[in-house]
Order: C-alpha cells, then structure tokens, then sequence
C-alpha cells in the first residue's frame, strides 16, 4: 500500500512538472517578446523551435556573467542608436580588405549633450601620428589636448586648437619601463588646469585608444569620481585571444561598470580589420576590438 502511494506521489510530481512546462509554453507563445532570456529560454526552447520565439534582453540591467560567450558577443555590439537622434563620426582613415573607415569617432550631437563649438574641450588619449580625429574637433570648434608618450615626442603645439602632451593614461601615476610618464586622468586634470589651460571644466569629449591599457584605467576614472565631469566617453575596446573565460568576464564587468555608472550607449562598432578565435568563449570566432561610445547629461 504504502509502495503504490509513493509511486502515485511521484506521477503526480512529474505530471504536474510537466504541465507547468507546458503553461510556460503556451504563455510564452502568446507573449513571443519575452524580457528575460534567463527566466524563460530553456523551458521555450525545450517545447518550441527558435525562430518561434523571439527572446530579448535588456542589455541595460542584464547581468554580465549571466549571458553565454555568444550573447556577450551581442552586448558588445549593441549599438542603443536609439538614444541618440543624431550622431556623426568624427574622424578616421578609409583602410582595405574590408574597405572601411578606422579609427572614427562616434559623436552625438543632441542638443541635451553636444559638444559647444567655442567652449568645448576635448581629450583625446593615444594618436600613433594619425591626427583625423583631432583635427576634426578642433574644426568643429574645441579645444583639444592629446596625448601619445608612444610617439617620442615632446610637448608640442601641433596646430591653434591641437596641444600635445607625451603623457600617457594610466590606472595610476608612475614612469614606466620604457621610460613614459604614464598618470591618471585626474592627475592629467589637474596638471593642465595648473597650467591654465582650461579651468575646473567638464570633458565634453573623452577619447580612449591606448591598445588594452582601458581595461586598468576604467575602473581609475569611476573609482576616481572623474567620469562624472565627462560628458561624452568614446572608448576602442580589445580582447585577446588566449586567455581565460574569468579574464573575459571581468572585462566584460568592466564595459558594463560604465553603464552602472549612468553613462548611457549611443554607438558601437566593431573592428573588421581585428579578429580571433577566442578558445574560451567557446571557440567562436569574432571580432577582438569594438569603438564603444557613451554620453550623460551633465550641466
């Protein structure tokens, strides 16, 4: 007696399980825009095809280390155009094999978070000789102040709106192997403001490209406090090949802790002239560099 109720018990448990899954089901038929990949994927996909569902995610809240290497790929070039009405690309030299554009500079310019031509300042970190980006702000009317200690170079004027510095950017101050003066934003903040080149201002346009440096000098400027006088943050993101799925997904942490921070995405790109097969994330093979930008309403 007491074999057959246990029996009974257990068809009941997964005849009920069963039903569950199937209400799951139907429901999501009924609503195929489903907000959470997490909650409810597996379960559609146990009963439905595909293309039958058409699950989103919402990439502002999402948690990173949630997502498989695959939707990663998806956050990293989720573009949120949406945000900006109107964005122009500043900057960039037309390249080859794919014919392209490199090394522009997404710019937005709603009225809430444009740049003003006359007063806007501009820093633009890592230049390699290739001035496009520069030039093009200071025609746009900034004051722009680059920076490139790769470039072994001295300070230098390089034209009425251009000023060099060879510092580097840096998750902290110090000279480093080779000899570069490498230091933070902040410190770079405050050296040009002691030698009166702007007064205690907002960045209206912050450029990063420093070739992998971003990933210790992100979380400097948020640690800092400096990313809230940054009005728009323009950043060239790389991944390596080989390394492992924790090195991933703290860097992925780090393009996400921007966000968390308030700064809200208007573009991405990623860079056809830079792909890998990265073993980790599942050996897929994509893009390793993506032009992220963002802007925040600042007064």
């Amino acid at each position: 007696m007491a074999l057959l109720f246990l029996r009974g018990r257990c068809l009941f448990v997964v005849l009920f399980s069963f039903v569950l899954l199937v209400v799951m089901a139907l429901i999501a038929t009924r609503h195929k825009d489903v907000s959470s990949v997490l909650d409810y994927q597996p379960y559609v996909r146990f009963f439905l095809p595909d293309e039958s569902v058409n699950v989103k995610i919402d990439w502002k809240t999402v948690n990173i280390n949630s997502l498989t290497p695959e939707q990663i790929i998806e956050y990293l070039m989720w573009t949120n155009q949406t945000s900006c009405k109107l964005s122009h690309d500043f900057g960039g030299k037309m390249l080859k094999n794919p014919s392209g554009f490199d090394g522009q500079k997404a710019v937005c310019l709603d009225t809430e978070v444009a740049p003003k031509a006359g007063s806007c300042i501009v820093y633009s970190f890592g230049i390699n000789n290739e001035w496009s980006f520069d030039e093009a702000m200071e025609s746009y009317g900034c004051k722009v102040f680059a920076f490139d200690p790769s470039m072994n170079t001295g300070n230098h004027q390089h034209s009425l709106g251009v000023t060099f510095y060879n510092f580097g950017l840096s998750g902290k101050d110090e000279v480093d192997m080779r000899g570069w003066d490498l230091k933070t934003l902040s410190s770079i903040y405050s050296v040009l403001k002691e030698k009166n080149q702007h007064a205690d201002v907002n960045i209206d346009y912050l450029k990063i490209d420093i070739e992998s440096a971003e990933w210790e000098v992100i979380p400097d400027i948020i640690r800092s406090g400096m990313l809230a006088k940054v009005r728009q943050l323009g950043v060239e993101f790389h991944l390596s090949r080989n390394t492992d799925l924790y090195d991933f997904y703290w860097k992925f942490d780090i393009i996400k802790s921007i966000e968390d921070a308030g700064m809200i995405r208007f573009d991405s790109k990623y860079n056809p002239w830079f792909k890998g097969k990265m073993p980790a994330m599942n050996n897929i093979t994509e893009s390793l560099g993506y032009e992220i930008a963002w802007y925040q309403i600042l007064p």
